[in-house]
């Protein structure tokens, strides 16, 4: 959907109107001030701790997450791409996502389910609908991942 505004087109007509030719195409002349300067806070904080540190350990935190996602019976890891990020996309034999996603909400664990339209092609190569989406960041902690992992053998 193409949203327009006297920023990012002009106004040729009342019902017809020129595009922008460079990047200012896609902005808008309303913004919301409070997120930008939510997001130039958050720019500053990964600034100061280190980009490449919170790589390394989101690479870290996910990688244990589908060691310990692995040796659990009835669970499969999804996400087996060469370059692995943060988000770790699993299912559960039997279990549909929603209701995974909604026993770990009561225990305060917070996951989403990503579904087919969202990545059509590898869904339908793997036939699958829906996938639960666990996504851990640098400020997760080991013991957090084991806690789900418990709370996952439980449910099943």
């Amino acid at each position: 959907m193409l949203a327009v505004d006297g920023f990012n087109a002009e106004w040729v007509t009342t019902t017809d109107f020129k595009l922008r030719d460079d990047g200012k195409r896609f902005e808008l002349y309303e913004k919301n001030r409070a997120l930008t300067l939510g997001l130039g806070k958050a720019v500053e904080n990964a600034l100061s701790v280190g980009v490449d540190r919170i790589w390394e350990r989101i690479q870290f935190l996910s990688g244990l997450l589908r060691a310990k996602l692995n040796q659990i019976d009835g669970v499969t890891v999804q996400d087996t791409g060469s370059q692995q990020c943060g988000i770790v996309t699993f299912s559960i034999e039997g279990l549909d996502p929603f209701v995974i996603k909604s026993k770990l909400a009561e225990r305060k664990i917070n996951v989403s389910v990503a579904l087919a339209k969202s990545t059509l092609f590898f869904m339908g190569k793997h036939q699958l609908t829906s996938v639960v989406r666990a996504s851990v960041h640098y400020y997760n902690t080991e013991k957090e991942i084991d806690i789900l992992c418990t709370s996952l053998v439980e449910m099943i």
